[in-house]
């Protein structure tokens, strides 16, 4: 169970910061 929950916080975490990565490169340029 611990490790299950571990594995989707850190999941969830890893694509918020992927998807905030995005957002940066697309605003820079601009």
């Amino acid at each position: 169970m611990t490790i299950a929950i571990t594995d989707v916080v850190l999941r969830d975490a890893h694509q918020s910061l992927f998807a905030t990565r995005l957002r940066l490169d697309d605003m820079l340029p601009i």
